[in-house]
């Protein structure tokens, strides 16, 4: 549907698989531009954002593609870009662990509430923080955007470890960058991690939360 033209704005909704994962996702058509990389993180926040208005848990991004609550994770993220220089797209798309499950690490919404929740309202929800928060995109309001994600995160003042030839040294995150990277204190310097995935690289080095 993206590389077919399908207009910004426009919203798939998958459904709930047998697993009890609700997955929807959007198409947006951003303005080519170095911080298009911000719009996965800012998935994760609408993601996180949306399940506290619609269920008043209080969930935390764990950047950059996951969101937790009581230490477990709920809800993820993944992004992709594509097209050709006329048909440019990006998809967010969202999934949200609806129904209990009893996978380790993770947690759903019936789990935290003892009851489900209308999908439908829970969609609502976050595209309604999207539409907001990609507003804000689109006119550069980027340290307005940084400061709510940021006030989202689970990391900030949190202390992390970065593998250096395969020994742990300890950093303290101290929240993302325009291009959603996550920014890293080592030792007085400061670095930034892409944001391709959870496992990401540090130059070349791998972050661990503690």
């Amino acid at each position: 549907m993206a590389a077919t033209g399908a207009p910004e704005g426009t919203v798939i909704q998958g459904g709930t698989s047998s697993e009890g994962t609700l997955r929807f996702s959007a198409i947006l058509r951003p303005k080519p531009c170095p911080e298009v990389g911000l719009l996965a993180l800012l998935a994760t926040f609408c993601e996180s954002e949306g399940i506290r208005k619609d269920t008043g848990i209080i969930t935390w991004i764990r950047w950059p593609s996951e969101v937790v609550t009581e230490n477990r994770v709920v809800a993820t993220t993944s992004f992709a870009t594509g097209g050709p220089a006329g048909v440019r797209w990006a998809i967010l798309n969202f999934l949200v662990n609806r129904r209990r499950h009893g996978r380790d690490g993770s947690t759903s919404l019936e789990d935290q509430l003892g009851v489900l929740v209308d999908p439908e309202m829970l969609v609502t929800k976050t595209i309604d923080s999207l539409t907001w928060m990609y507003s804000g995109w689109v006119k550069g309001m980027y340290p307005q955007v940084l400061a709510r994600i940021t006030s989202m995160l689970e990391s900030p003042g949190k202390r992390v470890f970065v593998k250096r030839r395969g020994r742990p040294v300890p950093g303290v995150a101290r929240g993302v960058d325009e291009r959603g990277r996550l920014i890293v204190e080592l030792s007085g310097t400061e670095a930034s991690a892409r944001v391709e995935d959870r496992s990401c690289l540090l130059s070349s080095e791998d972050i661990v939360y503690q």
